[in-house]
């Protein structure tokens, strides 16, 4: 029991961390676009660095999105990471590489996290820190004012701050995140962005939002079938999204479908997802956002692919037995 108290006592400070550092550094909620993505329910490290380490081996995925096709300078993004449990460390590791083009901004990042895990007799705790940098550009050539003159070749945007070069700037970026994951029921909650407010592009100043994630799930077995029925928040305190999803496994195939949005006002999509774990060390996702908003009407929906490899090889002595969901465990 001294154990068991002891471990929630870490768990109750460090939510107590993250919560204070959330609210205190949320009082302005200006922002660009946070990148979106439907393949999370794969690639659970893409949500939440406290997750490294938990596929129980070195766990690598590439991810692209094509997002809402059909538009000119569409948001594309493409990720590619990798983690795995370090035994030395007690915890797990990982590394992510990401680019993100929104229409005239791209955001290039690395980012760089450790977790720790502890074993309770109810499961795992996890409670991860990931640091890196950002690179965001603005390329004011693809640009056009109301003012400007775009005339053979005349490029001029009438307008002092806003150049038609490429400018550039780097900054830290940060996150933080905690797992809880038993044989029920799997929790997490993560922040991005929570020291570093805004960016300094030429003579442009951007501001960034916090952003709070926060996931649950709980696996279902029904004969054959493995349900895993599940829901995403994030907020930035301003706007709040939802993800509602359910993924059904059979064998080395499964597929399912989720719902973004949660009322008249905030209803973006459905998602089709499907993928197959092609051996024992390949799996492959892919998604189709089916547009419910009004912008349904000019996009050709969004496309995103996953996939997955993983050693399948115990590296991460220390860490518990796989998870086998079985009936008379629920």
């Amino acid at each position: 029991m001294v154990e068991v108290k002891r471990i929630f006592n870490w768990v109750a400070t460090n939510m107590t961390i993250v919560i204070f550092i959330t609210l205190f550094s949320s009082i302005k909620l200006q922002s660009q676009s946070y990148p979106q993505n439907s393949l999370y329910l794969i690639d659970l490290y893409s949500i939440n660095p406290a997750y490294a380490g938990l596929d129980r081996s070195l766990s690598a995925n590439f991810n692209y999105r094509d997002q809402w096709s059909g538009f000119e300078a569409n948001p594309q993004q493409l990720y590619v990471n990798a983690h795995l449990p370090v035994y030395l460390l007690d915890g797990g590791a990982g590394v992510s590489l990401r680019s993100d083009q929104l229409g005239a901004l791209r955001f290039n990042t690395i980012n760089f996290s450790y977790n720790r895990i502890i074993n309770t007799e109810f499961g795992i705790i996890s409670g991860g820190l990931s640091l890196g940098l950002r690179n965001t550009s603005l390329d004011g050539s693809t640009l056009i004012t109301p003012e400007g003159i775009y005339l053979g070749t005349t490029f001029d945007h009438q307008d002092q701050f806003l150049s038609t070069d490429v400018a550039t700037t780097t900054r830290l970026q940060t996150g933080l995140g905690i797992f809880l994951g038993s044989r029920r029921f799997d929790f997490g909650i993560s922040v991005d962005n929570i020291f570093f407010k805004g960016d300094e592009i030429g003579n442009i100043t951007t501001s960034n939002h916090d952003v709070v994630k926060v996931f649950a799930r709980a696996p279902v077995v029904i004969n054959d079938l493995i349900l895993y029925p599940s829901l995403l928040l994030k907020t930035n305190f301003d706007q709040l999204q939802t993800d509602i999803s359910c993924l059904v496994k059979s064998g080395n195939i499964f597929g399912g479908m989720s719902l973004r949005g949660y009322g008249r006002n905030s209803i973006d999509s459905a998602v089709l997802i499907g993928g197959i774990r092609v051996n024992d060390n390949y799996t492959i996702s892919y998604s189709y956002d089916i547009g419910l908003s009004n912008i349904r009407i000019v996009s050709q929906g969004v496309h995103e692919v996953n996939i997955n490899y993983n050693l399948n090889k115990l590296i991460g002595l220390g860490l518990p037995p796989e998870i086998i969901y079985n009936p008379r465990n629920l």
